[in-house]
């Protein structure tokens, strides 16, 4: 396993954000992680990345507890590409941009080694970002953008990417080059990739395992391709939903009921 939680809880001051989740990552495995607004999926994956520390339960990254992992080494382990990032703090170019996604392997007066630049051309080139390398990051289309992210993210040669709802705010076109390129990361590059949607048909048309979260608390973690069942995705968004098959893979589709 590449990622074991054992019953982690999270707490801040009074409020339980996460209670008792456990729930186990194969390298080379696509999690999705989904649920309704407020459910913890963020708070997770803020877990994952050693930003908060459990309350209770405990993290295992490559059979060692992720919180004794020193912060650089856990950056050659585990990448994070966000949700939006304020563009008007991007000053720099894409490529001095996803250069800086070395440090995990530098010190302050190490030098600039050709594994480094190995490392960031094939980020570059596995993403098709290398034509507006010399472009300020400001000046990006958010799919551009977004697509620079996740080089950065590959930069860092980590065994596993965290995403936390990678296609919001982006348009069909955006959102299909996105998912296209994360298939690609997962299935001919061996990347074992986490990440947060909203988008449950996406996460069950793409995923090899999906964790839903409710209210904190751990509904359903399974095979992607048994997670669509009415009744538990009403249960999941109080919401009730109409089933139609993908015309090219047969899996299920839901499309929330309005009537």
């Amino acid at each position: 396993m590449l990622i074991e939680s054992k019953q982690l809880a999270c707490k801040i001051e009074h409020a339980t954000l996460l209670n008792d989740i456990s729930f186990t990552v194969a390298q080379g495995d696509y999690l999705s992680i989904v649920g309704p607004n407020g459910s913890g999926k963020s708070t997770l994956i803020r877990c994952l990345m050693g930003i908060l520390q459990p309350s209770a339960g405990e993290l295992i990254l490559k059979g060692q507890p992720l919180h004794s992992y020193p912060r650089r080494a856990l950056a050659r382990q585990i990448s994070y590409v966000p949700q939006a990032v304020q563009t008007q703090s991007l000053a720099f170019t894409v490529l001095d941009f996803v250069r800086m996604a070395r440090y995990a392997y530098h010190h302050p007066f190490s030098e600039w080694q050709p594994s480094d630049e190995a490392a960031v051309q094939q980020a570059l080139e596995i993403t098709h970002t290398t034509d507006f390398i010399c472009r300020q990051c400001n000046t990006l289309s958010g799919g551009e953008l977004q697509r620079v992210m996740i080089a950065s993210a590959l930069a860092q040669q980590s065994p596993l990417m965290l995403l936390d709802e990678p296609t919001t705010f982006l348009d069909p076109h955006h959102q299909v080059a996105v998912h296209q390129l994360l298939q690609t990361l997962n299935q001919q590059h061996g990347m074992t990739i986490i990440e947060v949607t909203h988008d449950i048909n996406h996460a069950s048309q793409h995923s090899q395992h999906i964790l839903a979260l409710h209210q904190g608390q751990m509904m359903w973690h399974g095979q992607a391709s048994e997670f669509m069942e009415a009744q538990r995705l009403h249960d999941l968004y109080q919401q009730d939903f109409i089933f139609v098959r993908h015309p090219q893979t047969g899996r299920l589709l839901a499309l929330a009921d309005e009537s």
